[in-house]
């Protein structure tokens, strides 16, 4: 939602560029936190006055307009002649869901425009297949981008493709290696043509290598003393969280930022609008100066942050590029040669089973394939450098290529196995969900669900928590938003960790039933989670999957943190 966002921010500055000068189009930004953007909410206007024409002065200048009929139900954005949104709402349209067929209508009349077409799990990427296969079936296009796509992913996506045309399996196979490259499906034979690399985008990336996290806190003491900026990409929130609060103790609160996706969400606007403010294209050196932000995934892509030094924990190879690309994106004066700090396991002798998993023991669950880590923290160590673009096919086939996975030790191949094996199961399931072009409309194992529930992804399951504050004798939302309080107060977290309310009684318990019969679900979609304030910080009950009372402490600066009682 938040690279939408990113998204639709610049889009509205320049999307009346794709159309006539008489014509009015409609802008729509689609997800299901849309309505706490400013920008759209300012957009939408009354039905009656949809086709007013809007100030032109300026080719690069516009003011955004949706009509109200297409804002008020996420299931018409689609409609519109430009959207800007989450990849679920497309694959809403070959699940079996209620008003899928409003969803691939509006789709077939448009460009289907995917980003970042590499990031999504095997699961989603079926999904994608088959959307594009129903797509090409409807006489749609589609235009995909990636820059790490590996090869095997863009024959899948071209046979999707081809199969909508009616194209049998193994006519159109991907050849060609060269970068940039365009891959070009139609009725016709297969084309794939190379583009002339742009001189502008051509530049190299020192690589070093260390294994303890004492040595990143030292270069990041450095970092602060030069009067420069960095940024640490965590793979976990719990290990953000543990190394921004080292950190901010050693250099203060005023030199140290965190950004994950466990806050509230008007805290996290908050957070990613001074972010951007900090390390974006516009900041000056006086804001950027000895500033440290610790991150998660959230500032991997789309967001345009720029900063003068990388440090990152071992990611599978396609992240750890998009994470460079977050360096030296602007010219500015004085900040050296760009530089990666990539923290990892050793690398000397044999690795073991556990390998990974003795210093990242959280980032393990995340990222399973530790056997494509090892080739990735393996390729970058002896190649010490990364040259983009001539590098890119090298480091991307270089670890998730075929040939590639002869290369992991056979201590790794286990856990390389089973996390194959939950692809595979992924991509089964997918199957399973997903409509079938030639078979029509049918039962299904879904049974036509509403969309509150959909399975445009799988992992573990997650919980919406609403945070509440209690004063001891009423409750109200953490956030004191005046129109959107109640959104601004939620924030996601796994089910494993939070799972179920805890049973309150007494004057709480009695004000904790009042206050749901405010809502309009009664709070039926959510865990309430009551905040007490003691000692200056937050903090509540709440049960995890397994039942057991965890405790629940909130803060505006670190997040949501949940701890066994």
């Amino acid at each position: 939602m938040a690279t939408a966002d990113a998204m639709y921010g610049r889009m509205e500055q320049a999307y009346l560029n794709l159309f006539m000068s008489a014509d009015h189009p409609s802008l729509v930004l689609a997800h299901s936190s849309r309505n706490l953007s400013n920008k759209f909410r300012n957009s939408v206007i009354p039905t009656s006055d949809a086709f007013i024409e809007p100030d032109r002065k300026g080719e690069m200048s516009a003011s955004a307009q949706c009509a109200a009929w297409l804002s008020d139900n996420r299931k018409k954005s689609l409609l519109a002649q430009i959207g800007v949104g989450t990849i679920d709402q497309a694959l809403m349209g070959v699940l079996p869901l209620r008003h899928q067929s409003l969803r691939l209508l509006g789709l077939s009349r448009n460009i289907l425009v995917v980003d970042e077409v590499h990031a999504y799990d095997p699961y989603v990427h079926k999904v994608l297949e088959t959307l594009l296969e129903f797509h090409a079936a409807q006489g749609g296009s589609a235009i995909l981008l990636s820059a790490t796509l590996p090869q095997k992913q863009r024959q899948e996506l071209v046979a999707g493709f081809g199969k909508g045309l009616g194209k049998s399996a193994g006519i159109d196979t991907v050849q060609k290696s060269d970068y940039p490259l365009v891959t070009c499906v139609s009725r016709e034979p297969l084309s794939e043509i190379p583009i002339e690399r742009c001189e502008q985008t051509h530049r190299t990336i020192a690589v070093e290598c260390v294994r303890d996290p004492c040595v990143v806190k030292a270069i990041l003491s450095d970092v602060i003393k030069e009067g420069r900026c960095a940024c640490w990409v965590r793979n976990t929130v719990d290990d953000a969280v543990e190394s921004y609060r080292e950190l901010s103790r050693s250099f203060g609160d005023e030199q140290v930022m965190l950004f994950h996706a466990r806050f509230a969400m008007g805290d996290r606007l908050g957070i990613e609008h001074t972010v951007l403010e900090t390390f974006g294209k516009d900041s000056t050196p006086e804001i950027r100066r000895g500033k440290i932000l610790v991150a998660t995934q959230v500032v991997e892509q789309s967001l345009d942050l720029d900063f003068d030094l990388m440090i990152t924990d071992l990611a599978p190879m396609d992240l750890i590029i998009q994470r460079a690309g977050r360096l030296h994106r602007h010219k500015r004066e004085d900040r050296g040669d760009p530089r990666i700090i990539l923290l990892t396991p050793p690398l000397d002798g044999i690795p073991t089973a556990e390998w990974y998993s003795a210093l990242f023991p959280k980032g393990a669950y995340v990222y399973p394939h530790h056997g494509q880590l090892w080739l990735t923290a393996r390729l970058l160590a002896d190649r010490k450098k990364i040259t983009m673009p001539d590098d890119a096919r090298l480091l991307i086939e270089g670890v998730f290529g075929e040939d590639a996975q002869g290369k992991i030790p056979e201590s790794l191949m286990q856990a390389e196995l089973q996390s194959d094996g939950t692809d595979m199961g992924g991509r089964a399931q997918a199957n399973l969900n997903e409509l079938k072009l030639d078979e029509g409309y049918r039962s299904t194992p879904m049974q036509w669900m509403d969309d509150a529930r959909t399975p445009t992804r799988l992992g573990e399951p997650r919980v919406t928590v609403l945070l509440l504050k209690w004063d001891g004798s009423r409750l109200s939302f953490w956030s004191s938003h005046t129109e959107f309080a109640r959104e601004m107060s939620q924030v996601s977290i796994s089910e494993r960790k939070l799972s179920k309310e805890s049973e309150y009684g007494g004057t709480l318990g009695t004000a904790l039933e009042q206050f749901k019969q405010t809502l309009p679900d009664k709070g039926r979609w959510q865990v309430l989670v009551p905040l007490t304030k003691n000692n200056g910080e937050w903090s509540g009950a709440a049960l995890n999957a397994k039942g057991n009372r965890v405790t629940v402490g909130y803060d505006s600066r670190t997040g949501l943190v949940v701890n066994k009682s």
